[in-house]
């Protein structure tokens, strides 16, 4: 539990911003009518870490 405790504090805005480039580029890539397989890839691991983390700090706030 201490793990997902410094990743929720020191690693989640780092993991949120890389959330966000992805899905722009996921967006980018749309538009322009081109394959986007990889940045939906990463957008789900990195938006299913932040979730998981957050559920798990809930879950048990004490460790």
């Amino acid at each position: 539990m201490i793990f997902f405790a410094f990743v929720g504090f020191y690693l989640m805005p780092i993991i949120a911003f890389l959330f966000i480039v992805a899905l722009l580029r996921a967006i980018k890539k749309i538009v322009k009518d081109r394959p986007y397989t990889k940045e939906v890839f990463w957008g789900g691991v990195l938006f299913a870490t932040m979730t998981w983390t957050i559920t798990l700090l809930a879950i048990y706030p004490n460790g």
